[in-house]
């Protein structure tokens, strides 16, 4: 009895010991495991914290040009391509203000240029007169006529400025209808042609076009005047043509004249640009013309373009949307 009494109390003893042991290899386990995920999972979530939070630090210094560039595939990948998004969008929002204030000025000095030198003329005839310079009447006359003429060309100037500025905020009325295309070309070029520029329509077929009349005519009027400054003839020669395509017309203002450098024909449509890059030839125009043509067209739903003619001569191509009747057409014929 007291040799199985023994034998029971050592058994007791290593189960005892057995127990405490697998305990305290489970708590250890417990423990570790808890330390190795912990710090991992704290690794995994720290460092793209710290790589989101440097971006979002140098947005807010300024610094927009260094993306965060995330390249793990987890969760912190959709915020930190977020802000990287948010930096690019703010950068061109910027630069967009900053072109647009420069343009501004621009614009501002240019007007101020261009409306400088007939207010010089004037001013100079004006005081020729008030001297007694002109002795005869023939004299006094052309005086007379060259100072209406520079009033005249500042108020066209002025009017131009007015119409750019109401179509750049948005405050043209702009009433679009049912158009005869070549019917309304002839009609508001009738009025236009001569005076250095003979207008050929052989090319304008009979479509119909969602278009403004009055910024129809302003858009002749003003390739028609742009071909006839610019042309470098004594009469210049414009062929209009028109063809439909995708639900739109394209139709095109052609001339005979001199073109333009390929690197200026982008340019040519901005406010105040001219040939003259020294803004000698203040007569010669004051670039508000092709301005207020893409102002025009734009509203009407269309776009514009320029390119020169392989024959030689400057073309300006503007789209307008279809009639709904030829639209229809045309989608059938497909």
């Amino acid at each position: 009895g007291e040799a199985i009494e023994s034998l029971l109390s050592d058994s007791a003893a290593i189960l005892c010991g057995y127990a405490g042991a697998v305990a305290a290899a489970l708590l250890l386990t417990i423990a570790w495991t808890n330390y190795y995920l912990t710090r991992n999972l704290f690794r995994h979530i720290s460092e793209p914290l710290e790589a989101l939070t440097a971006g979002v630090a140098r947005v807010r210094d300024g610094d927009l040009d260094t993306p965060i560039a995330y390249r793990e595939a987890d969760e912190f990948k959709a915020a930190c391509d977020a802000v990287d998004e948010m930096a690019a969008r703010l950068k061109a929002s910027l630069e967009e203000r900053q072109s647009e204030q420069q343009r501004k000025q621009e614009l501002i000095a240019g007007m101020s240029h261009d409306l400088k030198s007939p207010l010089t003329s004037i001013r100079a005839y004006t005081e020729a007169l008030l001297e007694g310079v002109a002795q005869d009447e023939a004299a006094k006359e052309r005086y007379l006529r060259t100072i209406r003429a520079k009033e005249a060309d500042m108020e066209a100037m002025v009017n131009r400025l007015f119409e750019f500025a109401k179509m750049d905020v948005s405050e043209y009325p702009v009433q679009r209808e049912a158009l005869p295309l070549r019917e309304t070309l002839a009609a508001v070029t009738e009025g236009l042609s001569g005076d250095g520029v003979a207008v050929t329509l052989d090319g304008v077929p009979a479509l119909t076009v969602l278009a403004d009349p009055e910024l129809l005519r302003r858009v002749a009027g003003n390739l028609l005047d742009n071909s006839r400054k610019y042309g470098g003839r004594e009469t210049i020669h414009v062929t209009l043509s028109a063809r439909a395509a995708e639900g739109m017309v394209e139709v095109t203002f052609a001339d005979d004249g001199v073109g333009a450098p390929e690197e200026r024909l982008p340019k040519l449509f901005d406010a105040f640009y001219r040939g003259d890059a020294a803004r000698t030839a203040p007569g010669s125009g004051s670039g508000l013309g092709l301005a207020v043509v893409k102002k025009a067209v734009e509203a009407m739903g269309g776009t514009v373009r320029a390119e020169n003619r392989e024959g030689g001569g400057l073309a300006v191509i503007f789209t307008l949307p279809l009639g709904k009747e030829e639209r229809h057409a045309e989608d059938l014929d497909h």
